[in-house]
């Protein structure tokens, strides 16, 4: 398998790679064919296979899926999010997916053992899901069984704590290893309901694993506690694998199937490197994590051409929250589609392409993509904003709006947004009715799949609960069940069991039920009430619509909850979804005053520095228009909807460059400008680089790779500094066989150096005989160059003019235009083939 052409892809045909699998047309419950999703993978020696072709594959990491610490607590995620999420690795190519939660669950109330020989069988309903939609979708699972560390989801530190034992003893007492087999046997002889497979018996487990990141195995303990999977899941594999590195124990055990092993940061060469290790003992390879804010195209193309990797997986992908946006996490890996930042999309499509090339001509079920849902259209100071529930392998929305009704004709009043829009607010909110919808688009801006539409009026909030969980209710009885049907639920008692369901929202003026049924007797009865006390019956409308019957209330004068209220009967009536109206705070007149920075007359300002201004009392969003002319037209800075009280513009201000600016807040009844506006201010020197930002040596190495065609450089972070604090880049090169050796760094954005006449930057020399440094960078794609020596030993600051760049030979002849500048590379040079040299406080000056 060839890998020179991978290996020089460019991001274009990366983003080729990148198949939004939602854009097939597939049914929203589509299974693999029945051979593929009955088929186990199998192990030959160091090599995986499935139905006797060879099985290599991308994926990612859901730790979540069975048990969640991203919902304002521990819960259960809901279906959607455990949908959404595995939808969204499809979009990424994914083949397998690793989840903890989905076999280690100890020691908490939502557990499945929340205490030693007790068991909440309660518990597997979100796995049970997860494990179904994994099959539908074509996913196979690694699971672990216990963890190492006692996070919500627990680990092995509770069973030897229920013991009275010390931590290591789990390995070595029999009453830790009967207790552990004991919650094993329990977990794989659980039946699945959506499946009627136990889950020892369900080949979308592809293995499971010993633990997450045991660090202190033995090699008894991994033959005995893999010999037990093994007869007790004899066509599933067994996997195992410490924090860091190899380890030993799994190395040396026959029951062991899969090495796992992370990697923080990630590091192409090194998994290589363990890969032929694992590989040449017989045992197959799988990088479990690798951390993904290090991974790079050319470093995931590169172990896809290694056979001796069998599988990698990122950590860790989130999608979408059930309201809005994204569900977020605070631990520096997390991945989101298509991604929220350059560098994030840049990994989306660099872990798509992997999963991709390795997956080969294996077939997957098509999986057509789920409409986005409006969750709510509701006031900001009289204006609408809009938020929308997205949809999995979306590359960005349009947000259409009708005054006309339900079915429209519709008009665009946004495009191009992100999930990070969400909510959007509408500028131009009409003073008539209004109904929205949302519509998602694939990367070429087609569209994927459009939602329903929300009303609104004016002075009314809307808001929609798709009734995946009840946090939007106030209250429910426990006989209601919330069961997954496709990509939606029905909510209703169990069968000859009363149920009753309450939301409570102040000034509530309309209300609508939906319900899966034309049995309008199985219908509950509806009551309101002011005081949540004294309730009244309702006599609602009913109407048609396919197989549903929809419920409406509306004109509810001062009421502030509604009830379903379902008596006893044989099939009560299935809700499915339910929306209501409520009275917004007016709007009483323009925005207050306020004032904006940086004041008018600064200089020195950073080209990178935010605009912020103090609240405006009663706005709904602020605009911001900055421009080098005074009547502020032709503006190099134009942002509107800024709901914040600050906005960092995506590319830097020239600098040494004088500008006007103006911060105006708006609401529906008007608009008021900054009280000091406009304003003018000068910017200073532009800072390309001090090297302050990279917490370690291999963060900064990462972002400064060699290059690769030249000698070898060792980068780090060395206390020498322009201004004797921080850190500067320090460089260990030598030249080697091509006689030359450099680094690259690739802007994490473009830089715009327009109002610069030179480079500025300090270097120190290791008093090597004519050495020198090389300063390349690239503008508007094309070459620049010079070379300056290098002679101070204590280090100095030096001053290299703009006009004095020239294009290489070997480059592409252009004009210079400093507006773009994408790629800053060093090239270090002298007399000697190896030697040192030190960068910082790399600035674009006048």
């Amino acid at each position: 398998m060839p890998g020179t052409a991978r290996r020089t892809t460019t991001a274009a045909a990366l983003a080729a790679a990148c198949v939004a699998v939602a854009a097939t047309t597939a049914p929203a419950g589509a299974r693999p064919p029945a051979a593929a999703a009955d088929a186990f993978v199998t192990r030959d020696g160091a090599h995986l296979a499935l139905q006797d072709a060879p099985f290599r594959f991308g994926g990612t990491n859901l730790y979540w899926l069975g048990l969640d610490e991203n919902v304002g607590g521990v819960d259960y995620p809901t279906g959607y999010r455990i949908d959404d999420a595995l939808r969204t690795a499809r979009a990424m190519n994914a083949t397998v997916v690793r989840s903890h939660t989905l076999g280690t669950s100890l020691g908490c109330a939502k557990c499945i053992q929340p205490a030693l020989g007790q068991y909440n069988d309660a518990a597997f309903a979100s796995i049970d899901y997860a494990v179904a939609r994994s099959r539908a979708l074509g996913l196979r699972l690694v699971v672990p069984l216990t963890d190492q560390w006692t996070y919500y989801s627990g680990g092995y530190t509770n069973i030897t704590g229920w013991l009275g034992l010390e931590p290591k003893a789990f390995y070595t007492d029999a009453r830790a290893v009967a207790a552990y087999k004991d919650y094993i046997a329990h977990v794989l002889n659980h039946v699945n309901p959506y499946t009627g497979l136990a889950l020892k018996d369900d080949p979308t487990v592809m293995s499971w694993s010993l633990g997450n990141e045991l660090n202190d195995m033995t090699t008894a303990w991994v033959d005995d506690l893999g010999a037990y999977l093994h007869r007790l899941a004899p066509r599933q594999l067994v996997a195992a694998g410490r924090q860091q590195g190899v380890d030993a124990a799994t190395l040396a055990s026959a029951q062991v199937d899969i090495v796992d092993v992370h990697y923080y940061p990630s590091s192409a060469a090194t998994e290589a490197a363990d890969a032929k290790a694992i590989t040449a003992k017989g045992k197959v390879y799988l990088a479990g994590e690798h951390g993904t804010t290090t991974v790079t195209a050319a470093d995931a193309l590169a172990l896809a051409d290694d056979p001796n990797v069998t599988g990698a997986l990122s950590w860790s992908l989130f999608g979408h929250a059930d309201d809005h946006g994204y569900v977020q996490h605070d631990d520096g890996f997390t991945l989101h589609y298509p991604g929220d930042t350059a560098a994030m999309h840049a990994t989306v499509l660099a872990e798509s392409a992997f999963a991709l090339t390795v997956a080969g001509d294996r077939p997957r079920p098509a999986v057509a993509a789920v409409p986005p849902l409006v969750t709510a259209v509701t006031k900001s100071a009289g204006i609408n904003q809009v938020a929308w529930r997205g949809t999995a392998g979306a590359d960005g929305y349009r947000i259409e709006r009708s005054t006309a009704g339900a079915d429209g004709p519709y008009t665009t009043v946004a495009t191009g947004l992100s999930d990070n829009d969400a909510p959007y607010l509408d500028p131009a909110t009409p003073a008539a009715p209004a109904w929205y919808r949302a519509v998602a688009l694939d990367r070429a801006g087609r569209p994927l799949a459009t939602s329903a539409a929300l009303a609104t009026a004016p002075g009314q909030d809307a808001a929609a609960d798709p009734l995946q969980s009840f946090a939007l209710t106030s209250s429910h009885s426990d006989t209601l069940t919330i069961t997954q049907d496709g990509d939606g639920v029905r909510v209703a008692p169990a069968p000859r069991k009363a149920g009753q369901i309450t939301w409570s929202r102040p000034g509530l003026t309309g209300f609508q039920a939906d319900f899966a049924t034309l049995d309008r007797s199985a219908l509950p009865t509806v009551q309101t009430s002011a005081d949540g006390t004294t309730w009244v019956t309702a006599a609602p409308a009913l109407q048609r619509r396919g197989a549903h019957t929809l419920l409406t209330l509306g004109n509810l004068p001062a009421t502030g909850h509604v009830r379903l209220d379902w008596k006893a009967g044989a099939h009560p009536a299935p809700l499915t979804g339910a929306t209501w109206t409520a009275a917004a705070s007016p709007v009483t007149g323009k925005p207050g005053a306020f004032e904006q920075t940086p004041a008018g007359g600064a200089g020195g300002v950073d080209t990178r520095t935010p605009f912020t201004w103090t609240a405006s009392p009663g706005a709904a969003y602020y605009t911001l228009t900055v421009s080098r002319n005074a009547d502020l037209s032709d503006p190099a800075v134009q942002a509107t909807s800024l709901r914040g009280t600050s906005y960092t513009p995506a590319a830097n201000l020239q600098p040494n460059t004088t500008y006007h600016y103006t911060v105006t807040a708006v609401n529906s009844a008007g608009s008021t400008p900054a009280g000091n506006a406009p304003a003018t201010f000068t910017t200073g020197d532009l800072t390309v680089d001090d090297f302050e930002g990279y917490p370690s040596d291999s963060a900064l190495a990462t972002a400064y790779p060699r290059n690769s065609g030249g000698g070898a450089v060792t980068t780090t972070l060395d206390t020498a500094h322009a201004d004797g604090t921080g850190h500067s880049l320090r460089a260990a090169y030598d030249h080697g066989a091509p006689g030359y050796a450099g680094i690259i760094r690739t802007l994490p954005a473009p830089q715009d150096w327009g109002g610069a006449t030179g480079l500025r930057l300090w270097a120190r020399s290791d008093g090597s005989a004519d050495q020198a440094l090389t300063v390349q960078f690239v503008a508007g794609g094309t070459y620049w160059e010079t070379t300056v020596p290098l002679t101070d030993t204590d280090g100095s600051n030096l001053t290299i003019p703009l006009n004095t760049f020239k294009n290489p030979s070997w480059a592409t002849p252009g004009t210079l235009d400093p507006g773009k500048v994408t790629q800053l590379s060093f090239y270090f040079n002298g007399q000697a083939a190896t030697g040192t040299a030190w960068i910082d406080s790399v600035t674009a000056t006048r």
